[in-house]
């Protein structure tokens, strides 16, 4: 560690500076959205803290992993601000963030003489060795995963398609409760729909307040109609300039009608995305996991609507 005495909140008020940079490089580059930012710029932190800031020995070493996770999180929420980021970015980085500044905590703390006087040097170097191999993850196309997915969900209403095709070409207000997950999400501020015609273009507006009343992100989202048949209705999605498009692609919608009698019907909705960002174990399932309810939360408000659920 440097051995310069100076105030504690000058060592963190340089590594977020020194961080902030970097990430700024970063995200100007062409590996914004690679792991890197998720998963070495966490560890680096990490790495930061240990060096830059003293540590009492007579600390047990959870109470030195509680402070080590208190400097990061200052630094995460500093960089974050002078970054202009919002709090959906910041609630989403959290987790993983946590995650890999804890294995830097332990890299570190394998590094550091035990009380019999050894050095567990093995382990110190294999966590970043598997760091490292994470953050490759996006660096190029063979370090890539698949990015293309889609989600269905299929639910059977009492209702003929007719009826739900008239929802389908209501007037659309969403204001029914979301999961929690959603509810961190904001919703559409004004929506321009209510027709159900092959060449519509339906348009929503976005307000995204990043720091919760200020700084305040506008986008829209359009989506096409491009198909309505007798059991299909298709879209596509022609502009995105939305807070969403940040973390992925939505490209179009499906909704297949499968009549099973003259008064119930079977709802499939399939939302086709691209994800974005890197890595996939961590943002793969995270996105499948709100595009899987936001399909649930259409369903319900734009197609079924007052109709009860078959069985």
């Amino acid at each position: 560690m440097i051995g310069l005495k100076h105030p504690r909140w000058a060592y963190l008020l340089f590594t977020v500076g020194v961080f902030s940079f970097l990430i700024r490089l970063i995200l100007d580059s062409n590996f914004a959205n690679s792991a890197v930012l998720y998963v070495a710029i966490p560890f680096l932190v990490s790495f930061a803290i240990f060096q830059f800031t003293e540590k009492p020995k007579s600390r047990r070493l959870w109470m030195r992993y509680l402070a080590h996770l208190r400097d990061a999180t200052v630094i995460m929420l500093a960089t974050s601000v002078v970054l202009f980021e919002g709090f959906i970015c910041v609630l989403m980085f959290m987790p993983i963030y946590y995650l890999i500044v804890s294995l830097g905590f332990g890299a570190e703390a394998l590094t550091r003489t035990n009380e019999r006087g050894k050095r567990n040097k093995l382990k110190a170097s294999v966590l970043p060795l598997v760091v490292a191999v994470l953050a490759i993850e996006g660096l190029s196309p063979s370090t890539s995963f698949e990015r293309q997915n889609q989600v269905t969900r299929s639910v059977v209403v009492n209702a003929s398609i007719d009826q739900l095709k008239a929802n389908m070409a209501a007037e659309i207000n969403l204001s029914a409760r979301r999961h929690w997950f959603l509810s961190i999400f904001p919703l559409p501020v004004d929506i321009q729909a209510g027709t159900l015609n092959p060449g519509d273009v339906h348009k929503l507006d976005f307000i995204y307040k990043r720091w919760f009343f200020t700084n305040i992100d506008r986008g829209e989202f359009h989506l096409r109609i491009d198909e309505v048949s007798d059991d299909r209705v298709k879209t596509t999605v022609t502009r995105n300039t939305s807070y969403l498009a940040k973390y992925l692609n939505i490209q179009g919608t499906e909704v297949q009608f499968n009549p099973i009698n003259n008064n119930q019907t079977e709802i499939a909705l399939t939302i086709h995305y691209e994800r974005l960002l890197d890595p996939a174990w961590y943002l793969g399932p995270m996105q499948k996991f709100a595009v899987s309810h936001s399909a649930d939360y259409l369903v319900d408000q734009v197609i079924v609507r007052e109709f009860q659920r078959g069985e």
